[in-house]
């Protein structure tokens, strides 16, 4: 694993070869629904970089219920001496990056 994702709006396990781990997020966070049942997800993620927000992870998601798959982006940066990726267009705080 390398390491885990965590935020007001669910959790996302990233692993080792680009692969996604355990992922449960509110239906916000991939198709703009209001629901507080979180939703488990499969898919995969890579480096990338988008112009305006720097370095980051690209999320390809799934839910295991049919929903379309959406691709959302990871902000990478650094906050008081602590690795965070935030995802973006959300405005959750988001918990330490936690490496594995």
């Amino acid at each position: 694993m390398v390491g885990t994702w965590k935020s007001g709006i669910g959790s996302i396990q990233f692993l080792e070869g680009g692969k996604l781990g355990e992922v449960s997020l509110l239906p916000a966070a991939c198709r703009g629904e209001k629901s507080s049942t979180p939703v488990q997800f499969t898919g995969t993620w890579k480096h990338g970089k988008l112009e305006d927000a720097g370095t980051g992870a690209w999320a390809t998601l799934t839910s295991v219920a049919g929903y379309p798959t959406c691709e959302r982006y990871f902000q990478y940066f650094t906050y008081e001496g602590q690795e965070r990726l935030q995802l973006t267009g959300v405005s959750i705080a988001d918990e330490a990056f936690v490496r594995q």
